[in-house]
């Protein structure tokens, strides 16, 4: 009988191993050039500015200044950030050295005309700054984070790596992007099964490892699916979600802050409440907006007007010009705002929806949201696809501070 009993369990555990570790079926993260029953929300406590304290557990004792403005800032940038803009800056990438069997410890991959000591040096603008690395990505550049995960020595190897680096470069937290655990986005990045249950365990000991004086944070798909939030909120200080890439012209807006009344996918405000249910307090989260739009992913060249993803530094071109890299538009395009989604989009001259995108105007709308949901804050990607002259940054941030700075 007991015999019986282990063969049946040895064969469940094969089938959802098959079954549980392959491509995520919803989200279709950014490019890499470029997450029991919920428990009841807790308010932050008021400051003297009306800011949020994230308190309990073993979570770092100074998150910084809320509400958060988080940016994304990749070794691509060429441009110095706005320390007067921002609160927070996460610097990417942080890659494993060894992207196959994750261990080895992390490297840091650092923009050229701006390496992470002159992000480090903005505190001297913006005292109240916090500045964390990045580690990960999706796809190939989630590499490692399975097979480091699943072994306790490496593991062990990569909290003291990650520590190390934090003490070196004088960071003050660190972000995990592991997207996601449990699924592969090309069949290549490995994954396994047991992911949720081992990321709880490097959140534990990296944790243990940094203490109290370090954010730790997490981006989580807008799924709110391959986590274990009950647990890893004990770890973590607060998530940033992923509430883009939800959808593409033709079919779709790629971050529509309420559900569309013309496409069937998910909104920004339908991934908060997924993942407050979760267990993840809206006062510890963080809301995704994306710096770029989604046009059609594969058009054939008779339909083809943008790649797939259009940075918004690439509209005012597009609107005012004609023009798209620099070139005239293969067809004329129109503005068109949807007032139940707050988002705009670009249609065709037969109306076909053809770029689906953010601009100053849904920026407000989304900034008002974080207000008036009292979550932690907003987080973009990335910081070099905005304009010259910043202007979705400055919309977002004269939405959610009701002036022209963070300062």
């Amino acid at each position: 009988m007991i015999k019986k009993l282990f063969i049946m369990a040895a064969l469940a555990s094969a089938l959802f191993a098959a079954y549980s570790c392959g491509k995520p079926s919803v989200d279709v993260p950014p490019p890499p050039e470029k997450k029991t029953a919920a428990p009841e929300d807790q308010p932050g406590e008021e400051g003297d500015e009306g800011e949020q304290t994230t308190t309990g557990g073993t979570l770092c004792t100074d998150i910084g200044q809320t509400p958060i403005i988080l940016a994304y800032y990749t070794e691509y940038n060429e441009r110095v950030p706005d320390p007067t803009l921002v609160t927070h800056i996460n610097y990417a990438h942080g890659r494993f050295k060894n992207p196959k069997t994750g261990d080895g410890g992390i490297v840091i991959t650092e923009s050229k005309q701006v390496p992470i000591k002159k992000v480090i040096a903005l505190k001297e603008k913006n005292p109240r700054l916090k500045v964390q690395l990045m580690i990960g990505g999706w796809g190939a550049h989630a590499d490692g984070f399975s097979m480091m995960a699943r072994d306790a020595g490496k593991r062990a190897e990569f909290c003291h790596s990650v520590k190390t680096l934090l003490d070196q470069h004088q960071l003050d937290g660190v972000d995990i992007d592991w997207e996601y655990p449990t699924q592969s986005a090309d069949n290549e990045t490995g994954c396994d099964p047991s992911d949720t249950k081992n990321f709880n365990i490097v959140l534990k000991q990296l944790r243990d490892s940094l203490g109290t004086g370090k954010i730790i944070s997490f981006a989580s798909s807008s799924s709110a699916k391959y986590v274990d939030w009950a647990t890893a909120m004990k770890y973590l200080d607060y998530v940033n979600v992923m509430t883009y890439d939800m959808g593409a012209a033709p079919k779709g807006h790629n971050s529509p802050l309420y559900r569309s009344s013309t496409f069937d996918q998910r909104s920004c405000d339908e991934s908060i409440e997924l993942h407050k249910k979760g267990g993840v307090p809206l006062n510890r989260q963080v809301m995704g907006i994306p710096f770029y739009g989604k046009a059609e992913k594969n058009p054939t060249a008779a339909t083809k007007i943008f790649e797939y993803s259009v940075k918004y530094y690439e509209i005012p071109d597009i609107l005012e010009k004609g023009l798209y890299k620099g070139k005239a538009l293969a067809r004329p395009v129109t503005r068109r705002w949807e007032s139940t989604s707050k988002v705009p989009y670009l249609v065709d001259d037969s109306g076909k929806n053809v770029l689906s995108y953010d601009d100053p105007e849904s920026m407000t709308e989304k900034g008002k949201y974080v207000k008036d949901k009292k979550i932690l804050g907003a987080m973009f990607w990335e910081y070099r696809y905005d304009t010259t002259n910043k202007d979705l940054l400055k919309a977002l941030v004269n939405a959610v501070y009701g002036k022209e700075s963070v300062l």
